[in-house]
């Protein structure tokens, strides 16, 4: 039986008074576009090209590995769980081009995260969602503002309404994914897969309804990986979050010393001052999904979406990009660093 899938392409409102193409024009290294992100990819000369499986739509769930053949600790790092939250997209694609080519798209370089590749193995995941990142209609929400970003976000009904906030932000329910309303929707929102799954959300942490997440859940166990870190934005500092010790099977001091370093390590390479959290007990997100499933350190970082209001009105553009894309770096660099502290999870 076929799954039931959204029309990618409806005729909808551009929720904006601005010109679209003030979110279309970014600088050279925010590299987050779908199609763009693709064809930067086919030019790698030293990643191995790899894949997790297949979206719901049918799309590559592509992963670039650097490192040794043996590495002494692993680590996957995912952007764009939610296709309005390219933040993670921009830090993925310039780490990658750091272990590809020596300096990132602006011409940094970063011998640290070079050095730190010789002994840990980076799974390096630019998009875990690519059916909500093909849809997205632009490349920035820097000084957009925050009803249009929330349009985009959660999605819209064919009567003009966003869905409902609660539902979409709250713990599972069986109203969190649209798989048998999408004929009801005018947008699918960034956060869904096109089959209707609220990519982000599982039901227990022993199911998920995301296709790409069941794969990936396979695909970090058959690669084992020692650490996963999933990479969001929205209105808060930056921060990096553990599962809560109740969704943890592993080593639960071991997951706070490799956060606890992280933090240290992050500031220490010139990135932000990290605010340190636990995922609430209640809510099953991805990350603290696989660490339940594998035992393996699970993060949930973080970033301060550029959208209008979370910076300084006076704060010029580039200088917000350059710290969304900057801010991902470090803590990945940092992380990385500090895994190699901890144990294996798989010891």
């Amino acid at each position: 039986m076929t799954t039931p899938m959204w029309d990618s392409s409806p005729k909808w409102p551009w929720p904006c008074e601005e010109d679209i193409n003030k979110y279309l024009n970014v600088p050279d290294y925010y590299l987050v576009g779908y199609e763009e992100v693709r064809g930067f990819l086919r030019g790698l000369q030293k990643g191995r090209i790899d894949s997790a499986g297949t979206s719901a739509g049918g799309r590559d769930l592509t992963v670039v590995y650097y490192g040794p053949s043996k590495p002494e600790r692993t680590l996957c790092v995912t952007g764009s769980t939610h296709g309005t939250e390219v933040e993670g997209v921009a830090s993925v694609i310039n780490a990658i081009r750091v272990l590809d080519a020596g300096s990132d798209l602006r011409g940094e370089k970063w011998g640290r995260l070079q050095n730190v590749a010789q002994k840990v193995g980076f799974y390096l995941m630019p998009f875990y969602n690519p059916d909500a990142a093909a849809r997205a209609i632009v490349k920035s929400y820097v000084d957009m503002p925050f009803d249009a970003v929330n349009h985009l976000h959660v999605g819209f009904w064919k009567n003009g309404r966003t869905l409902n906030r609660k539902i979409v932000f709250g713990p599972w329910t069986e109203r969190s994914d649209l798989f048998d309303r999408l004929d009801r929707i005018a947008y699918l929102g960034a956060r869904y897969n096109d089959a209707g799954a609220d990519i982000n959300r599982c039901p227990s942490g022993r199911k998920s309804n995301a296709v790409e997440t069941q794969q990936m859940l396979k695909y970090l166990e058959t690669q084992r990986v020692d650490c996963y870190m999933d990479m969001h934005s929205h209105s808060t500092e930056p921060w990096l979050g553990r599962p809560a010790q109740q969704h943890y099977k592993g080593d639960y001091d071991a997951l706070v010393k490799l956060q606890d370093l992280t933090a240290k390590y992050t500031k220490r390479a010139g990135g932000p001052e990290l605010a340190l959290a636990a995922n609430r007990p209640t809510t099953w997100y991805n990350s603290p999904f696989f660490a339940h499933n594998l035992g393996i350190y699970g993060f949930t970082y973080e970033e301060l979406a550029g959208f209008k209001g979370n910076f300084s009105p006076d704060k010029p553009l580039e200088e917000i990009w350059l710290e969304n894309t900057y801010n991902g770096m470090h803590t990945i660099l940092a992380l990385a660093e500090a895994l190699l502290e901890v144990p294996s999870a798989w010891e």
